[in-house]
């Protein structure tokens, strides 16, 4: 009888320790799964139930739900910050309102498998792209530099893709595609970034991201383009490099650039090298060498 009461004792314990082994392997598959729904940071102020509004409507797009229920009167908003801040809108066909105004409808572009194998790719890819650029062993701004050339290094210009989605699927982009990749990446790391437009005519379309000692422009297609991604000419610009001109957030709000010109140098820039904690940059023009450290 003992040996028996031993015996059920021993399987109970057996039992007890793969029932936590499972429950830790589904916390961890939970964990790292983890979606962070991004806010263009020119809208970070915007109104906190808009934004919940935006948070719902992204899950259910995340989830492949047809419906949603959020405050309707809060649609213009939602607009906004889904077709500027998430990427995976291309994978909708329409969005519309219920009969009775207490949410939305979904309709997706493909069938409900294919949309979740979409959305599983996308993820997974941001996630090695992130672990490429040492997310979570760097700091910010070296995330955000890691995060640039790695865009200028792996993607090619392609006018032909025009989302951040399919940039980040393909590797190559239109140059405005090529942008909002960089700054969902930059927001997904933690980082501060939102999406310019050229105020003269709409035609020239930039990042602005915190860096360092302030904000300023990036155009990571500009050095894709130009010189294959071996320089930094599109690097941390201030408003006066090679005569940008002034730029709108994608509300219509004009932009305020004020990183002063720390890196002005970069605008001359042919090459760099990175040792460490330090890029040494060759620049052309007599302008000799720069170093940008991230000690």
């Amino acid at each position: 009888m003992k040996k028996f009461l031993s015996v059920i004792l021993l399987l109970v314990f057996m039992m007890s320790i793969f029932t936590a082994c499972s429950d830790a392997a589904k916390d961890d598959s939970v964990q790292d799964s983890e979606i962070n729904i991004t806010v263009d940071s020119h809208y970070e102020n915007i109104d906190e139930s808009s934004v919940r509004a935006y948070e719902k409507l992204c899950t259910a797009v995340v989830n492949g739900d047809s419906e949603v229920k959020f405050n309707t009167s809060l649609l213009d908003d939602v607009n906004q910050l889904f077709y500027t801040c998430f990427p995976l809108y291309p994978l909708v066909e329409s969005i519309d309102l219920m009969g009775d105004s207490t949410g939305v409808t979904i309709t997706y572009k493909n069938t409900a498998e294919e949309h979740l194998e979409l959305v599983n790719a996308f993820y997974d890819k941001v996630d090695e792209i992130m672990q490429a650029c040492e997310y979570g062993k760097v700091s910010t701004d070296r995330y955000i530099f890691n995060v640039y050339t790695y865009i200028t290094s792996n993607m090619q210009s392609d006018s032909s893709v025009v989302t951040a989605y399919d940039a980040i699927m393909q590797g190559k982009g239109y140059s405005a595609a090529v942008c909002s990749a960089f700054e969902y990446l930059v927001l997904q790391g933690g980082g501060k970034a939102s999406h310019v437009i050229s105020a003269a005519d709409g035609q020239k379309i930039m990042s602005a991201a915190e860096f360092k000692d302030g904000w300023y422009y990036f155009d990571p297609a500009a050095d894709i383009e130009n010189n294959g991604g071996k320089a930094l000419t599109g690097f941390a610009m201030g408003s006066d490099r090679g005569g940008l001109g002034s730029f709108n957030y994608t509300d219509g709000e004009p932009v305020d650039i004020q990183g002063g010109e720390s890196f002005e140098k970069l605008a001359y820039s042919v090459s760099y090298t990175v040792d460490g904690d330090t890029v040494n940059v060759t620049c052309s023009d007599g302008q000799g060498e720069m170093e940008l450290s991230f000690e």
